[in-house]
């Protein structure tokens, strides 16, 4: 069925397969790169803080409640190891084309 759409797609807006699902694909990981940069930003917010490392201090002198800031400290990590993620894959749509 998906590759039917893709094809329907295709013929409707004059553009080959690949060519849709390039495009696809560069919008997700472009909007993914975007959400998980703003979700680390709410938490630089929320925290007052630049960097993981920061945040993690800050846990440790006590200057913030260790919950929820230790699941949002490892949440933010995973954004960044996303982040890294997305723009590998980006590179790699970029250079493909």
């Amino acid at each position: 069925m998906k590759a039917e759409l893709v094809k329907n797609i295709s013929k409707d807006l004059h553009l080959s397969e690949e060519e849709v699902l390039e495009e696809s694909i560069s919008s997700f990981l472009d909007r993914s790169l975007c959400n998980a940069s703003v979700e680390i930003e709410k938490l630089r917010n929320k925290y007052d803080v630049d960097s993981p490392e920061e945040l993690e201090e800050k846990i440790e002198k006590g200057e913030v409640d260790a919950h929820p800031a230790w699941e949002e400290l490892i949440e933010w990590e995973n954004l960044n190891k996303q982040i890294v993620k997305f723009k590998e894959w980006m590179k790699k749509i970029s250079t493909s084309s």
